[in-house]
């Protein structure tokens, strides 16, 4: 699934398990987010504010309408994410301006260490079996959730 509030998250685990239970079937599940992380919050915080800077709004617009997901259930759930927040934050670390400039996947989790690696293990809490996470640049940011917050999760070996 992609971003959204942790209520949201529980909701949509316990209906989708519950559904698939009446087949006597399991669902694993994953989360689409892009990362921030900085040594400090603020400097996440900068940092993501950083990347849209010189975003025009009409211009993020015409990206996202440009997609060809851009009528999906889920790009407008994102949206209301983004439109529901005075600040950018729809909860404790989940930022929404990532939508503003592209369509899909539209929000991060920003924030220290600490947070970034507490707000996946709160998904991981509600459900969440596998991540794919991204950022922008997409090299430095891995580079910098590598060093700063893999080494802290606990996760199976990655076979190749």
């Amino acid at each position: 699934m992609w971003p959204d509030t942790m209520d949201a998250v529980r909701a949509i685990v316990a209906d989708l398990r519950s559904r698939a239970a009446k087949y006597g079937r399991t669902l694993r599940f994953g989360y689409r987010v892009h990362v921030v992380v900085r040594e400090t919050e603020a400097e996440a915080r900068v940092a993501a504010d950083l990347l849209l800077s010189k975003l025009d709004d009409a211009e993020g617009r015409a990206i996202r309408e440009r997609s060809l997901d851009s009528q999906s259930a889920g790009v407008r759930r994102q949206a209301e994410l983004r439109e529901g927040s005075d600040d950018g934050y729809a909860e404790a670390n989940l930022w929404t301006g990532i939508g503003r400039a592209r369509s899909g996947c539209g929000a991060a989790i920003v924030g220290d260490p600490d947070q970034v690696l507490a707000k996946l293990n709160a998904y991981r809490a509600e459900g969440i079996d596998a991540f794919i996470l991204s950022g922008y640049p997409h090299a430095a940011e891995a580079d910098l959730f590598a060093r700063h917050v893999l080494p802290r999760i606990e996760h199976g070996p990655l076979v190749i």
